[in-house]
């Protein structure tokens, strides 16, 4: 396929992820305004508790499909039967592994100090059935970046219109709990449906054994993906426990809004993910360029967003979340950090290291960061509350920064080199690549994607 195709497809996934993360950021500004002020803070900390608790039930079943699977399917394009064993084999071992994420429900009912069964069963339930039906690995790895956004956007605003219509009070905050596994189950199923319309998947098959083998080989992947989870989703269950739920609302409240303004440098990143992993095996040294050119447009978009939140966030927490989560505000100046921070170390491990099947090395330092982080958390949200879990956020995510960065110069000096020249003329790489699609030139292959066996209507 010409590269100017190529290019204009890149272009429309980048655009349709940029909706699909500008939804998102538009749906939370108007249901977390609302949410903070009708249950108050404490029944908020309850609903973060419950959506940490079925983070890390998604985080089980997912087992870091969202990464090796979506690597595995880019690089078996055009090759139909492959993709087909690929779904089975996975959609296997996410059957495989709900049994684990229900065992775990389970035993996090059973503990005290939790919101009662009524907060966390359904909910619970409801989401692990969403998250073995999801099939956004495969809308990621077939490059359909249109179709996933627009499943995952009518999730998302159902979701809000039934919060707006269902939620008057803090009585109902069961119900805003269940609303959660409702959303996850509805985007799962339907996006389960849509890729049957438009990927030949075939007649369902269960191949056990090749599921648990690939249960083993994800290991790694699973350990990467953790550690993201674990920053998001462990500071709302721990400080339940060490500081009670009044401080959970106010760190969920401030962190809810970090991750919003953090959701604006994720859509490029999604879509050169499976790009920069495809085009590996086929010029390392274009790949360099291409996550070069990724790393300097990240850090300059995260350093704006962290000045921006650090001048604002009196202002932004007056207004999202109201007076009575003032407390959030010095949580919140410790959180502006991350967009800076996050643009250098998740950029590394997901734009570099992975694709360059650097897994086990990722995995390695992910689980040790989210360790750490667990160890700050625990002692810092005890004696310093909410921000003492911000400041073991941030600490934990710089070390995984540094960490990230000394193992790429150790173990890819040459790609590493290549990338940072990359980096460092990347406005004019761009320009350049603009300039040659303009004039009707092909472009090298750094930024093409490979393309879908048909094409997508969404996108």
């Amino acid at each position: 396929m010409p590269s100017r195709a190529n290019t204009f497809r890149f272009l429309g996934n980048v655009a349709w992820m940029t909706v699909f993360q500008a939804s998102g950021y538009v749906l939370a500004l108007l249901n977390l305004p609302y949410l903070t002020r009708t249950l108050g803070v404490a029944n908020y900390g309850t609903l973060a508790f419950v959506i940490g608790a079925n983070a890390y039930l998604w985080l089980i079943i997912d087992w870091g499909f969202s990464l090796g699977a979506t690597k595995d399917v880019a690089q078996a394009h055009g090759e139909p039967a492959a993709i087909r064993e690929i779904v089975w084999r996975t959609m296997t071992a996410k059957l495989l592994l709900a049994a684990v994420a229900l065992a775990g429900l389970g035993v996090l009912v059973a503990l005290q100090k939790v919101p009662s069964p009524l907060y966390l069963l359904l909910p619970g339930i409801l989401n692990i059935c969403g998250a073995v039906l999801s099939v956004d690995w495969l809308m990621q790895g077939m490059g359909r970046m249109g179709l996933f956004s627009l499943y995952s956007i009518a999730g998302r605003t159902l979701v809000v219109i039934l919060t707006f219509a269902l939620v008057h009070g803090p009585q109902d905050t069961w119900i805003a709990c269940a609303l959660q596994g409702i959303g996850g189950l509805i985007g799962g199923g339907a996006g389960f449906l849509v890729a049957t319309r438009y990927v030949d998947i075939g007649r369902p098959r269960f191949p056990f054994r090749d599921a648990l083998r690939q249960i083993l080989d994800y290991r790694h992947y699973f350990l990467s993906q953790s550690s993201w989870i674990a920053y998001t989703a462990a500071a709302p269950l721990l400080l339940t426990f060490v500081s009670g739920m009044e401080a959970t609302g106010i760190f969920a409240g401030a962190e809810r809004i970090s991750r919003m303004v953090l959701s604006i440098t994720i859509p490029v990143g999604m879509v050169m993910y499976p790009r920069v992993s495809a085009l590996v095996s086929r010029s390392r040294s274009a790949a360099a360029e291409l996550a070069g050119i990724l790393l300097a447009m990240q850090i300059l978009v995260g350093t704006m967003l962290t000045i921006g939140l650090m001048i604002f966030a009196g202002p932004i927490v007056e207004l999202v979340l109201g007076h009575k989560f003032t407390g959030s505000v010095a949580v919140l100046r410790w959180l502006a950090l991350l967009p800076a921070i996050v643009a250098v170390g998740s950029t590394l491990s997901r734009q570099f290291l992975l694709p360059l099947g650097r897994s086990r090395e990722v995995s390695g330092i992910t689980i040790s960061c989210a360790g750490i982080y667990l160890a700050l958390l625990a002692g810092l949200g005890h004696y310093m509350g909410p921000v003492g879990g911000a400041i073991g956020l941030v600490t934990a995510e710089v070390l995984l920064s540094l960490l990230s960065l000394g193992c790429l110069w150790t173990k890819e000096r040459d790609f590493a080199v290549e990338a940072l020249q990359a980096a460092m003329t990347a406005p004019q790489l761009v320009f350049k690549h603009l300039k040659e699609l303009m004039a009707g030139d092909r472009i090298p292959q750094s930024p093409a994607a490979p393309a879908a066996d048909t094409e997508d209507p969404a996108s």
